[in-house]
């Protein structure tokens, strides 16, 4: 594994557990759950991750997870996701596509800026 690549994700281990209210008011607040499991067609990259912003009622704003696949299309013809990566924004779920720990991380935080 190059270098970098295993810094971006003992960066984004290191997160795990950590809950942060980014704004003066308390009004979000940013929760991080990480951790190593055995990398699998689902989850290729071999980690489980959820990062999440609630608002001050506890409610999901934005998720980043891969909790479960996701349906692409609708109707009859729809198919699920092979891999489980994904994004919640408000009540939308959207196909993520994972590269690389720090590239998690920055999505979160872009995504995060637009909703707050």
């Amino acid at each position: 594994m190059a270098k970098n690549k295993a810094f971006g994700l003992d960066s984004l281990l290191a997160l795990n557990g950590d809950r942060y209210f980014i704004d003066d008011k308390g009004e979000f607040e940013a929760v991080f759950k990480v951790r190593n499991v055995s990398e699998s067609p689902e989850v290729p990259h071999g980690l489980k991750y959820t990062l999440l912003l609630l608002n001050s009622k506890g409610e999901r704003v934005v998720c980043f997870d891969n909790a479960h696949s996701v349906n692409q299309g609708s109707g009859p013809g729809k198919k699920r996701s092979k891999q489980n990566d994904h994004k919640h924004i408000g009540d939308k779920i959207f196909p993520y596509e994972f590269k690389d720990a720090f590239g998690l991380l920055k999505d979160f935080w872009n995504e995060v800026d637009k909703q707050i």
